[in-house]
């Protein structure tokens, strides 16, 4: 068969044929000139819109540095009038009396405002409404502030201001027609309470800051606002850049700027440059038109090559019709010996060997296996006609161990096998992806240690054992000290801590034992020790591991461990119940004071739901109102009168059964349910000490849990507020320990508590461990003397020493000094002779109902004791 090349086009077809590609050409050229010159154009334009933009957002801009500037100046002026009149000075000098050489003279309220504070206008307008002082430009005057104000608008002012409670309140004015600002605010005594009253509505003080031309000019400087003025005229007013501040009345303040006009200098840089990018492109256009249409001719007469590349096109169109069958990475082709004898060219991309090393190497050396031949598997699937994807191995010229996936099928020709052709996709990254999940589906992301699911696998594969295997021993650990690493040091540094820790306990461990972290710092090791001693071995072990110090960068931290144990089978046989049973012993080495370990018993879980069943009983008794206050008298020592009482909470079970507060407080601090009992306690002690007199006094314990939380002094407030009692009359009695933990915090909230008025007590001073810095730091009114002081006192002389020590070191301090556990005579009488200025006690009063007490007020009102 001879094969017979396809004659040539006649000329006058090729004729017709060059015509239309020019014709077509030319048609092109003169819409791609078209659209070049759209584009030159709309450039233009938007260089222009975005100058405008760039003008208009000139002026937005100096517009917000206006207004925030005057809105600035209106603060600093209300800061600085609040200053001046709540100033009991003031108070004293400029209303009780107009003292102006106190004002003036003394220049405690003349010139330095005007000098240093630039306040053209300072008024003191007194309850009459008659400006008792003024002082203008500095200078001492009688001019009324009507006469700078006009009547209205300082009439209008002085109400606005006298509305006020210890705030101020600023207008925007016009005086002499140049813009104002004017603040005023009453004048009051501030928080000292010793300057004597005055009857009749407050005197208003009232600033007023002008703005001249000069401070205009100045302003404008300070914000790159150019030539910021007043309006010279109607006309001028009207115009932009512009800030109108409306007045009442109909007025408004108008400050005129310059802009400065930032488009323009784009508008100057840039089109120029578009301009010579228009001849640029034209020139190039018109070059690239006759070239354009040289190739146009060009282009038939290459016609005739393309009939010559058909027949190789077709020839290896069977080949990657085949390969398109299957997802591919990169192609390969081997002969029917394995052979290989075509590799694609991303085969190099891939691989990163040359593809000429291998063309001509059987296929079993750049692809394997584990378990048989790839050309043997390759026959396999020709003999089941089956067509399965493969995972094989290959190695990259890096030296890097990769996984590909294989599809393949044979090549015939004239029915005979000539070789196989086939694709390989490198899913490396896929299967380290699922190797990857796996791993993190149980194990822990931060330490790599095993998770909770691992942790029930594993326990679950050693207690299912048919023969029961080896003991197994749960150790249940947590970290004594990490929270407050997390709150002072951040995350951060817990993650680091964590870690460390991570490592130190894997290295307490052996070969057929796991430990694994549950959440926070909660650990969990499984130990196979055959006896009880082993385990405490181990366990002080793991207790000198992590009392190691921890660094994390320039830190140092030092940690302890607190575990519960519990055995198998001994315990639980059920990995769930088995970690419960940990837990609980855990909670125990908490409570028990930490830094320890302890073994689970059978009792703790009874222990525990009696907690449980305590707490749901408080939280019904809360319901059911429950809880009564028994008061107990404390007394002025020196002169026996009743000073008020300490309110101490009873729990009424039955009308003749009582728990008391020692049983139930400590089991509510541990639940949370502190709070809700304080704050019943707080309101019925504030209802009930407001009956009892202008003078006297309640006492209420506060738990050191709640300084913890960050809204006791508002839970106080909201107390005063609703019973109406004053708080110089609420006393809170707080112990020593309540700064240890976070004294920052606490110095915060008791300084919270100080400035509502109520007064602080140290309760059960002298069984702490209070240092002299400790009642100098902390805002505290007196200290009360513990008990147990009081028991060998006055027969003791080191019990009569240290409660002498005690009531010197509270004289020293000016703190109110009060002895509890006041019981006999003797006492009382040394106390006396000592100074002691309040005491409680069985000899004086026993705790007792808010009836009996009451009684006890009006049977008492003026006895000495």
């Amino acid at each position: 068969m001879t094969f017979n090349p396809p004659a040539p086009p006649s000329p006058p077809f090729r004729q017709i044929a060059e015509d239309r590609t020019v014709r077509f050409t030319r048609r092109s050229l003169r819409t791609l000139s078209l659209l070049l010159f759209g584009v030159l154009v709309l450039s233009m334009l938007m260089v222009l819109t975005i100058a405008q933009r760039q003008n208009s957002a000139s002026v937005d801009h100096d517009r917000v540095l206006v207004q925030q500037a005057w809105k600035n100046r209106q603060d600093a002026m209300m800061t600085d009038i609040r200053d001046y009149a709540f100033w009991s000075e003031a108070w004293r000098n400029l209303h009780v009396r107009v003292n102006k050489v106190w004002a003036f003279d003394e220049e405690n309220f003349g010139p330095g405002l005007y000098e240093e504070y630039h306040y053209e206008g300072v008024f003191v307008v007194d309850g009459r409404n008659h400006t008792s002082y003024s002082v203008i430009n500095g200078q001492l005057v009688d001019t009324p502030l009507e006469a700078w104000l006009g009547n209205e608008k300082a009439s209008e002012l002085i109400a606005a201001a006298r509305k006020l409670n210890n705030k101020a309140t600023t207008r925007d004015v016009l005086v002499n027609h140049q813009p104002a600002i004017a603040v005023a605010a009453p004048i009051s005594s501030g928080k000292v309470t010793t300057v004597p009253p005055v009857a009749g509505p407050a005197s208003i003080m009232v600033f007023v800051n002008l703005f001249t031309p000069a401070k205009l000019q100045a302003l404008g400087t300070t914000l790159d606002v150019r030539k910021l003025r007043q309006p010279v005229n109607q006309e001028d007013a009207l115009r932009e850049p512009r800030l109108v501040q409306p007045l009442p009345g109909g007025d408004s303040i108008v400050l005129r700027w310059t802009s400065k006009m930032p488009g323009m200098g784009l508008i100057w840089f840039l089109l120029p440059l578009l301009m010579m990018m228009a001849i640029i492109i034209a020139m190039i256009t018109h070059r690239v038109s006759r070239h354009a249409l040289s190739n146009a001719i060009l282009s038939d007469r290459r016609f005739d090559l393309l009939a010559i590349s058909q027949q190789e096109l077709a020839s290896s169109e069977a080949r990657f019709r085949d390969l398109a069958e299957a997802a591919s990475d990169w192609i390969w082709e081997t002969d029917e010996e394995g052979r290989l004898i075509y590799l694609s060219a991303r085969f190099h991309t891939v691989t990163g060997h040359d593809i000429t090393h291998w063309l001509g190497r059987h296929i079993d050396h750049l692809l394997t296996h584990p378990s048989h031949s790839l050309v043997a598997w390759l026959l396999r699937q020709e003999e089941h006609g089956q067509q399965m994807p493969l995972r094989c191995q290959f190695m990259s010229a890096q030296g890097n161990r990769r996984i590909g996936q294989l599809v393949a099928k044979t090549i015939w020709h004239d029915e005979r096998r000539i070789g196989f052709r086939g694709t390989v996709s490198d899913i490396t990254q896929g299967m380290e992806a699922e190797a990857r999940i796996q791993f993190l589906s149980r194990h822990d992301v931060l330490t790599g240690l095993s998770n909770r699911v691992q942790l029930l696998e594993f326990l679950t594969l050693h207690l299912e054992l048919p023969d029961g295997g080896a003991p197994l021993t749960l150790v249940t650990l947590d970290l004594d000290q990490f929270r407050p690493i997390n709150e002072t040091w951040g995350h951060a540094a817990g993650d680091e801590v964590l870690s460390q820790i991570a490592q130190r306990l894997k290295r307490c461990i052996g070969p057929q034992e796991l430990v694994a972290r549950l959440s926070g710092d909660e650990f969990v090791l499984v130990l196979r020790e055959t006896n009880r001693e082993g385990v405490d071995q181990r366990c002080a072990q793991l207790v000198h591991e992590v009392q190691q110090p921890i660094s994390t960068g320039q830190h140092v931290h030092y940690l302890t461990i607190s575990m519960g144990i519990a055995s198998a089978p001994q315990d639980a046989s059920h990995p769930e119940a088995l970690l419960q049973m940990a837990d609980i012993a855990l909670n125990e080495a908490r409570d028990a004071g930490r830094n320890q370990w302890i073994w689970y018993a059978s009792e703790m879980a009874s222990q525990r739901e009696d907690k449980r069943e305590m707490a749901r009983r408080i939280e019904k008794a809360l319901k059911n109102n429950e809880f009564r206050l028994h008061y107990q008298p404390r007394y002025q020592l020196l002169t026996g009168q009743l000073a008020g009482a300490e309110a101490l909470i009873r729990w009424q079970i039955a009308p003749d059964q009582w728990i008391t507060p020692d049983h139930f407080i400590p089991l509510a601090e541990e639940s949370g349910l502190i709070a809700t009992i304080s704050d019943w306690v707080l309101m019925r002690a504030c209802e009930d000490a407001l009956k009892w007199g202008s003078e006297r006094y309640v006492s209420v314990n506060i738990s050191p849990m709640e300084f913890r939380t960050s809204d006791l002094v508002q839970r106080v407030a909201d107390a005063l507020e609703k019973s109406g009692l004053p708080a110089t009359r609420l006393e809170l009695e707080i112990t020593e320990n309540v700064t240890f933990e976070h004294p920052q915090h606490a110095l915060e909230v008791m300084q919270g508590l100080r400035s509502l008025g109520v007064r602080l007590t140290v309760d059960d001073f002298g069984t702490g461990y209070a240092a002299l810095g400790y009642l100098k730091t902390f805002p505290f009114n007196g200290l009360k003397i513990d008990r147990s002081w009081m028991k060998d006192f006055p027969e003791s002389q080191q019990a009569q020493s240290v409660v002498a020590g005690i009531i010197a070191l509270a004289r020293a301090f000016a703190l109110t000094i009060t002895a509890e556990g006041i019981e006999t005579e003797a006492q009382l009488n040394k106390l006396k002779q000592l100074s002691c200025e309040e005491g409680q006690g069985y000899f004086l009063g026993r705790p007792m109902p808010l009836a009996a007490f009451s009684t006890l007020l009006e049977r008492t009102a003026q006895n000495q004791v």
